[in-house]
């Protein structure tokens, strides 16, 4: 039972739900027939089967939500119901937006539990595609409906325990948001990747990039509702609230992700691919795992203490290998030529400061006096090597592409293994964080006023930095976030997220913590800043692009708002 928990959980049923949340759940079963009817009526001609008989499956899950907050309402968990009817709601408008492709471009959805296209003929989709955006609707509907006190009086049985005191000490809700974004990126990942392997010419079966612009969108809204749920979720004051949130989406993930399964295992000249499954499995773990992250906590301080020290020293062991590795990469052949020398390749040259900074701060995190004052810099500064390695591997797979005589050099594998070993410290640095006892409670509004201007300034200047060229010369068309959004610009899209995060969260924490936060997005700042005189040789007549000046700016901008916070006073609660 998690720390500061009640004995036994108040039982809430069907007498004490407010009228909102039985609207909700009315709502719910609304948007699971709307579901449902769609997957009946179909979207396509009659010529054109789909894969397989999906219709059963395709209800089964529309339902899935509905029956199961029900059915926790009836036994008496009213609260954790309402919360599968909120998970569910978060990933209705990214499944809406998805869907609607199926209007737009119907042979680029490549959704084998409609139909399998024969040829590129175009046809008129069915009315089936509005009963699914309907449904859709519903269940954001129903999620609002549900969200809160789900308008119960707060002298209510419900209103009471929504507003009782926390369940969940603090250092539980920091170890279950540990996991929450561990579990969660993995999932996020699996989103991004192809949801089956297609020998079929007519059914596609594109990852995140080169899906169309509708299909694109709807995924990245889904990502982002699947990640902020398990966020959220984590830093639920109840059990029962973290349970549902992240069962609701669960079960609105599985609804993406199981036709998808299901086609790649039975449809002709279809083969599984491991995207479905990793977006799908974590979330189960995850909605096992939260209810008993604050389990066996009355333990003693050494315990905990020698537990984050083993796990710092192994973040700060993988630190040290994916810096190793992405110096290697630095140095070795990019791509190999048959019967030449290896051509000269750029963009890996930043491997080398990217390198330089995540090795020097693993190894950090291997003394043990330093490692808790240096992680969170470490953990930022992972993102660099994201960055420099997105940029590399764009340039070896577009130069492998061109010619049947080249291909990949070992300088390829290096990075992609960099990239493993770096999101693996990543996880690691999480749990290590997770595992320290902390009695500040971050849930508070607390706001590092002096360390506000600087940092604010920092995260402007970080939007053009990594949204503007950072070379300009006739001719050259660079990866960009705005414009030209190829495999690089996932890189300049991650370390902008990064720095962004690392700012708001530093203007929250205390001095030494905003302190390292800061630094370490200086650090991937400046290793951007670097491209420049790095690898404008590449280009003739290169010239400093504004997103150079911006960078360097940006790199300032946060080294002042670091020097404030080690020199300054706390968060100030307001």
């Amino acid at each position: 039972m998690p720390v500061g928990a009640r004995p036994g959980p108040v039982r809430l049923g069907w007498a004490d739900a407010p009228v909102r949340l039985r609207g909700a759940l009315g709502a719910s079963v609304v948007g699971a027939g709307l579901l449902g009817a769609g997957a009946v009526v179909g979207l396509a001609p009659s010529e054109l089967a789909p894969g397989y008989g999906a219709t059963p499956l395709l209800v089964l899950l529309a339902v899935a939500a509905p029956v199961l907050a029900g059915a926790l309402v009836l036994a008496g968990r009213a609260l954790t119901g309402a919360a599968v009817l909120v998970g569910a709601a978060l990933l209705a408008p990214g499944r809406a937006v998805a869907d609607l492709l199926l209007l737009q471009d119907p042979l680029a959805a490549s959704r084998p539990e409609f139909f399998v296209p024969t040829s590129l003929a175009e046809f008129d989709t069915r009315g089936g595609i509005w009963l699914l955006v309907a449904g859709h609707l519903a269940t954001v509907v129903a999620g609002v409906l549900a969200a809160g006190r789900a308008g119960a009086a707060r002298s209510s049985a419900y209103g009471i325990e929504v507003d009782a005191d926390a369940a969940v000490s603090v250092a539980a809700r920091r170890r279950a948001l540990g996991w929450a974004l561990a579990l969660g990126t993995v999932s996020v990942v699996g989103l991004f990747m192809p949801p089956f392997h297609s020998a079929n010419a007519f059914m596609l079966g594109n990852d995140l990039i080169g899906s169309p612009a509708l299909n694109r969108v709807g995924l990245l809204l889904v990502a982002a509702a699947v990640l902020g749920g398990c966020v959220f979720a984590a830093s639920a004051t109840r059990p029962t609230t973290a349970v549902g949130v992240v069962a609701g989406v669960a079960v609105a993930a599985g609804a993406v992700t199981v036709p998808s399964i299901v086609a790649g295992l039975v449809v002709d000249h279809l083969r599984p691919a491991p995207g479905p499954y990793l977006a799908l499995l974590p979330l189960l773990l995850l909605a096992v795992v939260i209810p008993r992250i604050g389990e066996n906590h009355e333990r003693a301080e050494a315990d905990v203490t020698l537990e984050s020290a083993r796990v710092h020293l192994v973040t700060g062991v993988l630190g040290v290998l994916a810096g190793i590795a992405a110096l290697i990469g630095a140095f070795a052949p990019q791509l190999v030529v048959e019967g030449m020398t290896a051509p000269v390749t750029y963009a890996n040259r930043q491997l080398i400061p990217a390198g330089a900074l995540v090795g020097a701060l693993g190894a950090a995190l291997l003394y043990h006096r330093w490692a808790a004052a240096v992680r969170p810099a470490f953990v930022v500064s992972l993102s660099a090597i994201m960055l420099v390695a997105a940029a590399t591997l764009d340039a070896a797979f577009t130069g492998s592409s061109t010619l049947d005589t080249i291909s990949v050099g070992p300088g390829v594998w290096f990075t992609c293994l960099a990239v493993a070993l770096a999101a693996v410290a990543a996880l690691s640095a999480a749990i290590a964080g997770g595992a320290e006892r902390d009695d500040v409670d971050l849930t508070e509004s607390a706001v590092h006023l002096p360390v506000l201007a600087p940092v604010a300034a920092g995260m402007l200047f970080s939007i053009g930095a990594f949204g503007f060229p950072m070379i300009t010369a006739p001719g050259l068309v660079a990866p960009g976030i705005w414009s030209g959004f190829r495999l690089a610009s996932w890189g300049l899209v991650l370390a902008l997220v990064v720095v962004i995060g690392a700012g708001v969260l530093a203007v929250r924490s205390r001095p030494a913590r905003a302190a390292a936060l800061l630094l370490g997005a200086a650090g991937v700042v400046g290793v951007h800043a670097l491209e420049f005189p790095l690898t404008s040789a590449r280009v003739v007549d290169a010239g400093v692009g504004s997103g150079t000046w911006l960078s360097l700016a940006c790199c300032l901008a946060l080294l002042v708002g670091a020097g404030i916070a080690s020199a300054g006073p706390g968060p100030t609660s307001r």
